[in-house]
């Protein structure tokens, strides 16, 4: 089966969207070296958290938008790729 691998306009919105997430954590540790309020930090972290549950959504969407592409084209192993995304999928929950 061959790997799905996304554009180069989806990784590079996924890399700018992993950047802000990067800076979301480093916020983070700054709240609790700070000594911020518990709940403040909680819902930092559940943001966080939604961010990332983002991207792995935006990855899975472009996987499976590569497997509707396979399919329509007649590619063999469209099926393999699609079963793989949706394990991937409900690795997620």
């Amino acid at each position: 089966m061959a790997a799905l691998k996304v554009g180069e306009e989806v990784t590079a919105s996924l890399l700018a969207r992993l950047r802000r997430i990067e800076g979301q954590v480093r916020g983070l540790q700054r709240m609790l070296e700070e000594g911020r309020d518990c709940a403040e930090v909680a819902q930092q972290v559940a943001a966080t958290r939604a961010a990332l549950d983002r991207v792995a959504m935006d990855l899975i969407a472009a996987g499976l938008e590569q497997c509707v592409r396979l399919e329509l084209e007649g590619k063999p192993h469209a099926q393999g790729a699609l079963r793989k995304l949706q394990k991937t999928l409900l690795m997620l929950r």
